[in-house]
């Protein structure tokens, strides 16, 4: 993997949900989501735990029968087989790591 210099406000926000992967390797991946206000990732499960970090703006993120609002700076763990989703209360930015299989 060669070295980049990423700055986080180089995505951009469109009519709804855009995606930039930061890097994506066999590991693991980052990706930065812009999510414009109103719009909404659907709830759903995933194999292994997913840590999400609001860089701008504020999201309601529901995991289980919780919901979390977070704003800028914060972050949040969404525990492997649990129904998780977020809806954008602002335009908001995040980043997204979630790990892969690794095979010994």
């Amino acid at each position: 993997m060669h070295q980049q210099v990423i700055n986080l406000k180089d995505i951009e926000y469109t009519d709804s949900i855009n995606k930039k992967f930061v890097f994506d390797n066999e590991q693991s991946s980052l990706t930065l989501i812009s999510f414009k206000a109103g719009s909404q990732r659907a709830i759903h499960c995933d194999e292994k735990d997913e840590v999400a970090q609001i860089i701008e703006g504020s999201a309601e993120i529901t995991i289980g029968d919780k919901t979390y609002h977070l704003n800028e700076g914060e972050m949040i763990v969404m525990p492997a087989q649990t129904p998780h989703g977020l809806k954008a209360v602002k335009d908001t930015k995040m980043l997204l790591l979630r790990p892969k299989h690794v095979h010994n």
